[in-house]
């Protein structure tokens, strides 16, 4: 609604203003000259009987020419009329004390009403002038009259005083009026134009019953309208579960009996359009008081747009999903040819150096080929859970060597790995394990290797590999130790921004701590 549409309203307004004002008026105008007319027919004394009537039966035919819709033309007769009238008694009947009194405020109350304040004026002074006009020529003899011995200057001069400031109170107590009545509809417009202008579909609802639930719709905006399809009137016969879809029915009942304690609500339900088609909304519902009774209003979001990018956003999603899956699984399949050809490779050659060697490659590449099978089958194609892997990785070791007299304790926690942390971190694992199964322990000798992963909390992860065996040679140094395995482990723990330390004093305890997001926090490891 713009400035020409909140000025337009406001004119029609003041016109309908003015046409109750005027209806009203002629409406007791009439009833008065006809019941004085009755009364003086009743009481046999026909003097004044017929002018009286004719007032009477002019004022009627204001009320047809304001029904008609010409309020200004049936204000101006009616003004007339009671100007005529009580002109008509200052002369023939009780004097002007009378006639004034009882016409000329309802003369200005009319015209300060219906007219604009210059013309108003105008009137004003006019009104004031007739009594004073009417005495003096009294006075002086000129017009005379039963009761003109009645007249004299000081009541002259009393009814002039008191026309005018009643019309002067007139005048302030209209102008107050219509500012007042000129700011609600101000407020009035812009709230309509907020109202009406909103992009959401708002819905006040009234007559709450005992359970809660309102019966009726008492307000909608034009979007409303717009996108159900419904006239405003139509609107306004209706009930809030109207509007929803059937299936959205009882959904809308819960919803709404839950604001007798929650007052507000949020909630998605399908809205139903004249037409029948049906369309997804998200509701936000209040409680609040209008007028001391209980009221609700609803706004209603139309999230079919957003309905549908969700499901394209599901669907990329799905999509990427089966992508990753099958880059797992084919990444997986690799390894595992790798692996069978190392395998065969090893079969084949009869250095037992060579044959070693070809089988701790075999075992590291069979390491990273269970963490693409895991992510694979996972449910979680991004994360794998750690513990399960690692579990995979030491039973598969353990049978690889055939160390029955060698036992494997499990102490694993279950945390997720992303594939960048994964891999690495179960390379260091299945090298530590291979030394210990390998080198721990000598023939026939029983013992216990022990496999620990704990979170420490804030992302932080501790892994550690503990064997009791016969522990590294004398002197040996992590740091600059040049065999495979360590020079393996050293350079994954740094790729991870992890940090090692290993215990010899009892067997060998080999402890990694890394963060699974960003750098190792500078905790001290446990000596």
């Amino acid at each position: 609604m713009d400035v020409n549409e909140g000025t337009e309203e406001r004119g029609n307004t003041d016109a309908r203003d003015s046409t109750r004002v005027i209806r009203i008026a002629a409406v007791l105008a009439s009833c008065g000259f006809i019941g004085l007319a009755l009364a003086r027919i009743a009481a046999n004394d026909l003097g004044f009987a017929p002018e009286i009537g004719a007032a009477g039966v002019l004022s009627l035919l204001t009320i047809w020419i304001n029904h008609r819709g010409r309020p200004m033309l049936a204000g101006v007769i009616l003004m007339a009329l009671l100007v005529g009238t009580s002109v008509f008694l200052m002369t023939s009947s009780e004097g002007i004390h009378d006639a004034a009194l009882l016409t000329f405020p309802g003369i200005l109350v009319l015209a300060a009403l219906i007219f604009p304040r210059r013309l108003y004026v105008v009137l004003a002074a006019l009104l004031v002038l007739i009594p004073a006009i009417v005495g003096t020529l009294e006075l002086t003899k000129m017009i005379i009259t039963p009761y003109s011995a009645r007249t004299d200057l000081l009541s002259l001069v009393d009814i002039t005083v008191i026309l005018f400031m009643t019309a002067a109170a007139v005048e302030l107590m209209t102008r107050i009026v219509k500012e007042s009545s000129s700011r609600a509809r101000s407020s009035e417009a812009r709230f309509r134009l907020l109202f009406n202008n909103s992009s959401e579909s708002i819905f006040v609802f009234g007559s709450i019953g005992p359970d809660g639930v309102p019966q009726k719709i008492i307000e909608v905006n034009d979007i409303a309208s717009k996108q159900l399809g419904y006239t405003h009137a139509e609107l306004m016969q209706m009930r809030p579960v109207d509007v929803v879809g059937p299936e959205c029915k009882h959904a809308l009942v819960e919803v709404l009996s839950t604001l007798r304690t929650e007052k507000y609500a949020v909630s998605e339900c399908m809205y139903r359009t004249k037409d029948g088609s049906v369309f997804p909304v998200e509701l936000s519902i209040q409680l609040f008081d209008m007028g001391g009774n209980r009221a609700i209003i609803s706004n209603a979001r139309d999230i079919t747009e957003r309905r549908r990018a969700d499901g394209v956003i599901r669907s990329a999603l799905r999509e990427k999903e089966v992508l990753l899956r099958e880059i797992h699984h084919r990444v997986k399949n690799n390894m595992q040819v790798i692996s069978s050809l190392l395998n065969l490779q090893a079969s084949q050659t009869p250095d037992p150096a060579t044959k070693t060697i070809l089988e701790e490659s075999r075992q590291r590449v069979r390491s990273i080929a269970i963490i693409h099978e895991r992510l694979y089958n996972s449910g979680d194609v991004a994360n794998i859970d750690f513990g399960v892997y690692l579990k995979s990785v030491a039973e598969e070791l353990c049978r690889a060597f055939g160390r029955g007299e060698v036992s494997c304790v499990l102490d694993l926690e279950a945390i997720p790995f992303e594939i960048d942390k994964a891999i690495p971190a179960g390379l260091i694992v299945n090298e530590l394990l291979t030394n210990a199964l390998r080198h721990a322990f000598p023939a026939a000798t029983k013992g216990t290797v022990c496999v620990r992963l704990r979170s420490l909390g804030e992302g932080n992860v501790e892994l550690t590999v503990q064997d009791n065996g016969v522990g590294f040679p004398p002197g040996t140094n992590i740091s600059s130790a040049t065999t495979m395995g360590l020079v393996i482990i050293r350079t994954l723990v740094e790729q991870m921004h992890g940090r090692l330390s290993m215990d010899t004093t009892h067997g060998t305890t080999c402890t990694i701590r890394f963060k699974l997001h960003g750098k190792t926090d500078t905790v001290p490891l446990p000596s």
